[in-house]
């Protein structure tokens, strides 16, 4: 076989390309703008006809295999549609020439094609938090000491299409919830990793019955918008979901088990006074929402029963509206109560958003106020998203006590997958001073 840069300079001639233009960069490393070859090969290489090696390099003065003759024939086919007449009956005489070895490079193109079709119906998807946190207990005689503690959370998303209908599902996580330390490690006031294993803690498939949308497996135990209820992102439940649209309406029911075997979590005196009647939870739920102009509204039910004592645990009612005064501002509110709670049981929250609504693109940025009031036994402080008072441990929930959560938080975007967080929050406890404090929150979440 002729050295490799004098058969593509044939090629090159036989396509009347020689004469052809270049700017810019060399395609290949080894191949400068001032070499006599580098016009054909650069015009080749960019046209797709010609490959470099894994270096990006050329290597113009090995010899050229039978194959990778064929290649370039074979690459020449594709763009037949491009030459002339002449160019044509070249390609067709070399295509003959080079039959048995292009049959080999169009059997591995498509294979090569079946498995990129299947990899388009794979989607990967996830984030990575990044944390610094640091509370400062004020009350000099307070049980509690100050802390700083660096933090991370990773998720990873996984997702094959099956069918038009149906999508199989698994996430991995770190920090996921253990029976042993069964609450959001990265909110809450101690703030451990239990370790630093990916664990593979949801896995369900969805799919379209109808116009009912159906998803079974260990899937995201979402309830009220705000997350006050329990921290969606952090837990799971087994069991299924059912949601639909109605004449405008977003319906969604979901019934399963929560807990299971969970290790010594409890609410307080004000549910009940023995811890295991939490390790066992299973988790029913109802809602319906919709959304009109700037209004978005919804309303639920759930309740958390301990099936195999018959007890329920907590039963929660509750409604949320948010409404989008313009592109810079909007509001959030929302009312629940626990029925369940021997007192009281009620919690309400406050947010606003000044600044971007959506932190989507680079520079973007928004200021968040928010305010939580959570009255004694109306929120688990193992379960909520937000940050709660410092009597939270293993052994007795909240303690019945209730407590107040202000937020301050700025967010900036420094890309549309990059977003950076200041956060400073007050926690202030309903039965107990010594017991309050405050935080400071340093993050950057990346998305993928």
């Amino acid at each position: 076989m002729k050295k490799k840069t004098s058969a593509i300079l044939s090629v090159a001639f036989a396509f009347s390309v020689f004469g052809t233009s270049f700017a810019a960069d060399a395609t290949f490393q080894d191949v400068s703008a001032t070499q006599w070859s580098y016009d054909a090969i650069s015009y080749l290489g960019q046209a797709g006809i010609i490959d470099g090696y894994n270096d990006q390099t050329f290597r113009g003065n090995q010899t050229m295999t039978r194959n990778e003759m064929a290649e370039i024939v074979y690459k020449a086919m594709k763009n037949e549609s491009k030459a002339n007449i002449a160019q044509k009956a070249l390609i067709d005489k070399l295509a003959s020439e080079y039959a048995l070895e292009m049959n080999k490079i169009n059997s591995i193109d498509n294979r090569l094609g079946k498995v990129e079709k299947k990899l388009a119906d794979i989607n990967i998807s996830g984030s990575l938090l990044e944390q610094y946190k640091v509370k400062s207990v004020p009350q000099p005689d307070s049980n509690y000491k100050n802390y700083s503690k660096q933090q991370w959370q990773i998720r990873l998303n996984l997702s094959a299409k099956v069918d038009n209908n149906t999508t199989l599902n698994v996430r991995l996580a770190n920090p996921a919830p253990t029976k042993e330390i069964f609450e959001d490690v990265t909110a809450k006031f101690g703030g451990v990793n239990s370790d630093n294993t990916l664990k593979a803690d949801r896995f369900f498939a969805t799919t379209k019955v109808g116009a009912t949308k159906v998803t079974i497996g260990r899937q995201a135990l979402a309830i009220d918008p705000e997350d006050a209820i329990v921290d969606s992102g952090f837990f799971s439940y087994d069991g299924a979901k059912l949601d639909w649209n109605w004449k405008g309406l977003n319906f969604d029911i979901k019934y399963g088990r929560f807990a299971e075997g969970v290790i010594g979590y409890t609410f307080g005196s004000g549910i009940t006074t023995n811890a295991a009647d939490f390790n066992d939870v299973e988790i029913s739920s109802a809602s319906v929402g919709s959304k009109s102009g700037n209004l978005k509204w919804d309303t639920g039910w759930a309740k958390f029963k301990n099936w195999q004592l018959s007890k329920n645990l907590m039963n929660y009612y509750f409604g949320h509206a948010g409404y989008q005064f313009n592109n810079v501002f909007s509001m959030a509110a929302e009312y629940g109560k626990n029925t369940e709670a021997a007192t009281d049981g009620t919690y309400w929250f406050l947010k606003g958003v000044y600044g971007a609504q959506s932190l989507n693109a680079a520079n973007k940025q928004n200021f968040t106020v928010q305010y939580l009031h959570a009255s004694q036994n109306s929120l688990n402080g193992c379960y909520t998203g937000f940050d709660d008072q410092a009597h939270v441990d293993a052994n007795d929930g909240t303690n019945g006590h209730g407590w107040n959560f202000l937020d301050f938080a700025y967010r900036y975007a420094f890309s549309n997958n990059m977003v950076g967080k200041i956060e400073y929050g007050k926690i202030i406890d309903q039965q107990n001073s010594k017991e309050d404090y405050h935080f400071y929150k340093f993050q950057l979440i990346y998305k993928i």
